[in-house]
């Protein structure tokens, strides 16, 4: 199962959209938990509401240690994501061996980039160290495939 590690900010409304996304995940039995960082004011009160694990101090390591999935994953708060992205998350995770992979928006050769995920096996993180950006650069080496799960911006 997945934990979504979520960087909140004051976009208290973009948290409640994504938490609202990731449903689909927890009816389908791919998202274990949500650990949410960062947050304050209404952004936390959507937090707790949501039931998200909450990260108080400012250390994304803080974050890492309560996730409870043997997948760990980052979306912006801006993430949409396309029909069938639990499916389709779900079959990556269900491959062996197990890999990283960039979630990103489906789209041709002149598609704009937008939002852009990462999604780990949580054997693999200690490897990358303790800091989100060392997963997102695990998820980007060389052989690490695109997951197409987010929606175009």
């Amino acid at each position: 199962m997945l934990t979504m590690i979520v960087s909140a900010s004051d976009d208290a409304p973009a948290l409640a959209r994504l938490l609202t996304a990731l449903v689909p995940a927890v009816a389908g039995e791919v998202l274990a938990d949500v650990v949410v960082r960062g947050a304050a004011g209404a952004s936390l009160e959507i937090a707790e509401d949501a039931g998200a694990t909450i990260a108080d101090g400012p250390l994304f390591s803080e974050a890492l240690a309560l996730a409870r999935g043997d997948w760990l994953a980052g979306l912006p708060l801006t993430a949409a994501f396309m029909p069938a992205w639990v499916e389709t998350l779900a079959a990556h995770m269900a491959m062996s061996p197990a890999a990283p992979a960039r979630l990103v928006a489906h789209g041709g050769l002149f598609a704009r980039r937008g939002a852009e995920g990462w999604l780990v096996p949580r054997a693999l993180a200690p490897s990358a160290g303790a800091a989100e950006h060392d997963l997102q650069r695990l998820a980007r080496r060389r052989g690490a495939g695109r997951l197409r799960i987010l929606a175009a911006g």
